[in-house]
């Protein structure tokens, strides 16, 4: 399981490094990245999700404010990625001992809170179009 998140971690944070973001579309060593939401494509309305790569990205090149407009909880998100980089490591390097489980169901409980975040913000922005 650790290798599989670090995996997923190092890509995003990676991911974010290499995009480059410019009037509005994403671009990958020159070429435009394909990053419409099915759901806002179709509906006109944003996921969840939506914002992310474009969040991820800004932050990753220091663009901390432009990372907020793109979605509230990038920066919160991207770092507790960038964080798990190290962790992940360490437990895959101690991989017979168990890891401190202290640490681990702290890490537990901000991905958690993270995505009860996520998806209350979604909801407060559904809500915004209902009302």
């Amino acid at each position: 399981m650790h290798q599989i998140i670090l995996i997923v971690c190092i890509a995003a944070v990676l991911g974010g490094v290499l995009l480059q973001f410019d009037d509005g579309q994403l671009y990958l060593f020159g070429f435009k990245w394909p990053s419409k939401c099915g759901l806002y494509s179709r509906f006109g309305v944003k996921c969840a999700f939506c914002g992310f790569t474009r969040s991820f990205s800004a932050i990753a090149h220091g663009h901390i404010r432009q990372g907020v407009r793109f979605h509230l909880l990038g920066p919160a998100f991207f770092t507790y990625m960038c964080l798990q980089i190290p962790y992940r490591i360490y437990a895959l390097a101690i991989a017979p001992r168990k890891t401190n489980r202290k640490v681990m169901k702290f890490g537990i409980g901000v991905g958690v809170l993270l995505i009860v975040a996520l998806f209350v913000n979604w909801f407060i922005y559904l809500g915004g179009l209902i009302i």
